[in-house]
């Protein structure tokens, strides 16, 4: 088979990937067939020719309308595969489409907590990647699912009206309109949830629900959106008959269902048809509710539906048994039952695996924790034993090792620069006197100063005993003259009253510029020569070599 593709793929021109996936995500959202079947034709080629990232977008926009069609097992493959190619890659932004689109799957099959875990994981992703726009698209899907949790109203109206204003301020009202809807859907659940004990809210949260849809489908029909203007209308229609308008319900829900005829979606077809039911029930219509469920059925029995399956399983026991059809209504009773003790067995497992896999995963973290610990910890040895091999343990300065490598390189890299040669006078005095601590101690202070005045790029280092070096790069002639003095004239102002009461130190300083061509050791003689002058003419100056 490899062969195979190989062949064909080398006997197919090259294709224009980036225009065959803008292609697919056209297609995905507004006819999910014709995508799918071309998803079918362009994914082996991509997978012959080796195009990781091709593959990986076309399998997330195939993820993306098998959902669409209700088609849930293709939809996770395509989307589990579409994050294995992203994770390889490093591509965050399509890993976390992937996972998002997996959370929204496991929302519309009813695993909630399944669905928690991977939006979430989505959501790390994009705040990762530092993406805005991502960060909103998150958060819409979050809101869509906050909506299905009983209880969690406020927290999906506030992060779909968060969502909604990023979408607006990044100058994309499509996706905006898409928040919008979602938006209004949370106020339709709000209202259902304080129909009994807050009739008056319910209304309210209707009438507010009414709005935004509307708007929604406003924007959605603008942007030809089909499924978010489907998804709006049927947001629309709900919230009509829960504002009491049956009129305007069915109306609205008949212009949705001539959409889906020409932009078919089973998913969203099998909401109208619950939608529908409900609304049929109530106005009295028992024998139409019965006919509109049992519809509903059938598509449950082929996209594996629960949650939708247990509404519609209400709908029909209510209406067979007001119908007087006892048998029928209790055979609806029972199958609701045993789907329901079914989901929670289902759910009690997904929860004990998951508490076992985040278990897995989190003696991971710990132990991926401890090595990196461990590795940072041997890091930082290292960065301490390199930087003790290349500086003097007294003064932190170079030592005369690394001097004598930049010496080599500077001269191999560099124009003009100077070596300065300071030495402490009368040092041996200072240790006679006051003692080998003091002197150590004088020696570090010396060196603050010489590190402390120096410019970016220069280098002081310990050449021995008393003596220190530093390299000045760039300057020769008056300017060197002038900050070797600086540097003498700082060291001679400071006070030692707390080390030697009444005392002063100078130094004296040699300095050479390097001639055209000129060795690293004859340089270092004449700087040398230059630091002997200075001390035999008096000490406490600098003296600048002959050529």
């Amino acid at each position: 088979m490899t062969a195979t593709l190989t062949e064909a793929a080398e006997a197919v021109p090259p294709t224009d990937w980036d225009a065959a996936v803008d292609q697919l995500a056209l297609l995905a959202d507004s006819d999910a067939t014709a995508c799918v079947r071309r998803a079918e034709d362009l994914l082996p080629l991509a997978k012959a020719q080796r195009a990781g990232g091709a593959e990986m977008r076309l399998r997330y926009h195939a993820a993306v309308a098998h959902h669409a069609l209700g088609e849930d097992s293709r939809a996770l493959a395509h989307a589990v595969r579409a994050e294995h190619l992203a994770h390889e890659r490093g591509a965050l932004v399509w890993e976390s489409r992937a996972l998002a689109r997996q959370g929204l799957v496991h929302h519309d099959l009813g695993q909630l907590e399944d669905a928690v875990d991977l939006l979430s994981r989505a959501a790390d992703l994009r705040r990762e990647a530092d993406d805005t726009e991502g960060t909103a698209d998150v958060l819409t899907i979050l809101g869509s699912v906050y909506t299905s949790l009983p209880h969690f109203a406020p927290q999906a109206a506030g992060v779909l009206t968060q969502a909604r204003r990023l979408w607006l301020a990044a100058g994309d009202p499509d996706r905006a309109s898409i928040a919008l809807a979602n938006l209004a859907r949370t106020f339709v659940e709000a209202s259902r949830r304080l129909a009994v004990d807050n009739p008056r809210g319910a209304r309210a949260s209707a009438r507010r629900a009414l709005v935004l849809a509307l708007e929604a489908v406003d924007e959605a029909d603008a942007a030809g959106l089909s499924r978010t203007a489907v998804d709006a209308r049927l947001t629309t229609a709900i919230a009509h008959r829960l504002a009491g308008d049956t009129a305007s319900a069915n109306a609205v829900l008949d212009a949705a269902q001539d959409m889906l005829r020409r932009f078919p979606s089973t998913q969203q077809l099998l909401t109208l048809h619950r939608v529908r039911a409900d609304l049929l029930l109530e106005s009295g219509d028992v024998a139409g509710a019965v006919t509109e469920a049992r519809s509903g059925m059938t598509l449950c029995d082929a996209l594996s539906r629960p949650a939708e399956r247990m509404e519609l399983l209400r709908v029909l026991s209510d209406g067979h048994e007001a119908l007087g059809d006892a048998p029928a209504a209790l055979a609806a009773l029972r199958e609701l039952h045993a789907l329901t003790v079914r989901m929670g067995d289902a759910q009690a497992e997904r929860r004990a695996a998951l508490l076992g896999a985040k278990m897995e995963v989190e003696q991971a973290e710990r132990q991926a924790e401890a090595e990196r610990r461990r590795s940072e910890a041997l890091e930082e040895r290292n960065a301490l034993l390199a930087h003790e091999a290349a500086h003097d343990g007294l003064t932190g300065l170079a030592n005369r090792r690394t001097l004598d490598t930049e010496l080599d390189r500077w001269s191999a890299e560099r124009g003009a620069f100077t070596v300065a040669l300071v030495d402490v006078d009368h040092f041996k005095k200072v240790n006679d006197t006051w003692s080998h601590q003091v002197g150590d101690a004088v020696l570090v202070r010396v060196a603050d100063v010489l590190q402390r005045a120096l410019r970016r790029g220069d280098l002081a280092a310990r050449y021995g005993g008393e003596e220190f070096a530093v390299l000045l790069d760039g300057l020769s002639g008056p300017p060197t003259a002038d900050v070797c003095d600086r540097l003498r004239a700082q060291v001679a102002a400071l006070a030692w009253d707390d080390l030697m009461p009444g005392a002063r130190l100078t130094v004296s300083i040699g300095v050479a510029t390097r001639l055209p061509e000129e060795p690293v050791a004859a340089l270092l003689a004449r700087a040398d020569a230059a630091l002997y002058r200075a001390k035999a003419e008096g000490r406490d100056r600098i003296v600048l070599a002959t050529g």
